[in-house]
Parts: structure tokens; sequence; C-alpha cells
């Protein structure tokens, strides 16, 4: 049995803490999976693994093997990566993860245009709107927006989407327009989940920058159901300007607050940390840095 392919698949069972994940990400039963670490456990002498009916965990001597495997095939990439940079090729798969809503918009047609641009590579792609765990789902590449709460991935802004204070006609002609940010706190205010704090908004006025706790009947993890509230006259929200636009130019939406801004919210490229950067995650970085540009310039409504 190839001792490398073993490594491999041990450090990412010790990362997904399961046989069957690691069996369905490379394409093989769990049995076999499980004969990968065995054979290590016999070349080795001792035990990588306990295993119980619910989990596995790495003994102290498996702790020990994984950092010593895992720098090890870190640095046969670095490596490959710096040989392969002769290569004029691309090629391999990228495991990619986006937001719903930002992502149907913004990305996936950038996607078309990376893959006639790179034809050779293929594209894993999961449409999610949970923080999703880069180490132990074997994504290479995750596109998040707002602030990040893992600090032990690596992360490039590569570009920001401006917010607006907005509500329906609807609502405003029932419950009337906060002329300040501290009157927000009286109306019902439309929270989306997953931001680091929901029911914090902070913006930037003549004064400076500020913020106000905000609350309401409606807490939604999804922008596109944040738009749909807004649009029924459930309530008020601070929303991404490329998700509002055509409601509010339609006359369905009105901005309020206009001499208040909310604080704009960074989009990031998030990786793992490695002693190289993978070629497929550069290129695909640097592609949807430059798309963005384009798409997400700040314009007037």
């Amino acid at each position: 049995m190839d001792v490398l392919t073993s490594m491999i698949i041990f450090c990412r069972v010790v990362e997904a803490g399961s046989f069957s994940a690691i069996a369905n990400e490379r394409d093989m039963s769990p049995s076999s999976v499980s004969k990968h670490i065995t054979a290590l456990e016999k070349r080795l002498g001792t035990q990588l693994l306990g295993r119980t009916t619910r989990q596995l965990n790495p003994t102290d001597a498996g702790c020990e093997y994984y950092n010593y495997c895992n720098q090890m095939l870190e640095e046969l990439s670095e490596v490959e990566a710096s040989v392969s940079r002769y290569q004029l090729g691309t090629s391999g798969t990228l495991r990619l993860s986006i937001p719903v809503t930002f992502g149907e918009l913004h990305i996936v047609p950038a996607l078309w245009v990376f893959h006639k641009k790179y034809p050779d590579m293929n594209i894993d792609l999961t449409v999610d709107d949970r923080k999703v765990d880069l180490v132990r789902e074997g994504v290479d590449l995750a596109i998040q927006i707002g602030p990040l709460a893992d600090s032990s991935m690596v992360a490039r802004k590569i570009g920001s989407t401006e917010r607006l204070f907005v509500a329906s006609q609807e609502y405003l002609a029932k419950h009337g327009e906060p002329e300040t940010p501290v009157e927000l706190e009286q109306h019902n205010c439309v929270i989306l989940s997953s931001m680091m704090a929901p029911g914090e908004w902070q913006y930037t006025g003549s004064e400076g920058r500020g913020k106000v706790q905000v609350s309401g009947s409606l807490t939604v993890n999804n922008p596109a159901a944040l738009r749909e509230a807004l649009l029924a006259g459930v309530g008020l929200a601070a929303a991404p300007v490329w998700l509002v636009r055509e409601g509010i130019q339609q006359g369905k939406l009105k901005v309020i607050l206009k001499d208040y801004v909310p604080i704009a919210l960074d989009i990031n490229a998030v990786y793992r940390k490695r002693l190289y950067v993978q070629q497929k995650v550069i290129l695909m970085i640097d592609h949807l840095h430059e798309t963005f540009k384009r798409t997400l310039k700040k314009t007037k409504i």
C-alpha cells in the first residue's frame, strides 16, 4: 500500500474525524480508508486513532504523527508548486464554497468566464450561507461576507458591498420614517443572523462612526429572505445595495436616513494557512477580485 497516500488519508481523517466523510471525498469505501490507517499503524507499531462508535480521535502518537505528516505534505506540495510554475497549463479540481444569494448573482456568472479561461480546471461548488469548516470539509477556498470568526484561516479582501438603510413605502406609511439612527430602536427591524453581531447596526454620519442596537419580529439567515421581507412591508433593514437596487429603482423600496450610511461589509476569500498558496486558489481569487471591481462599483440610486 502506498505510504504517501496513506499519510494523506490519515491527515484528512484526523481533520474530518470520520472515515465515511473521507471515503465520500475520495470516492472510495470506508473500509478502504480504514485499511490505509491500519497499514500505517502496523508499519509504525502503534495505534494512531482511538475508535468509538461515535467518533475518531487521534492518540498522543497520532497527534505527533499528524503534525509530522502535515508538515511533510505541505513541504512536498510547495516543491511541486515551485516546479509546476514552469507549466503553462492549469488543471485539477478547486473545491469552492460561496454564499447563496450573493453567490448566485455575482459569483456563479463569473465562474463561467473562469471556466472559459481555464477549461482544464474543474470546480466542485458548494452554495451555502453557513460558515464552512475548510479543514474538516476539505474546501480549498470560501467566499465570505462580513467579519471573520476563524483567525486560523487566511483572508484576502477581494471586494466590499455597500449598504443602505431601506424600507418599503407601505411600512413607512404605516409606522413613520425615522430621522436619526437612534429612532431605529423603536421600529421593527429585519435582522440578518449571519452577521457577527446581528442586532448591532454600525454606521457613519456627519459626526463620525456610531452604532445602534435594534430588534424585530423577524430574523433571517439569507439575503433573499431579507429582501422579500422588506418588500412585504415587515420592517426596516440595513441591506446591501446589490440586493435592493432593483426594488428602489422600481419605487417599491425607499432609502431612509440618507445622512447615515451603514458600514460596508468586506468580501473575503478565505483559505487555509499553508507554506504556499495553491495556484488554483490564486487564480480564482484574482479572477473574482477583478470581477468584483467591475460589478460592485458603488453607484448612485
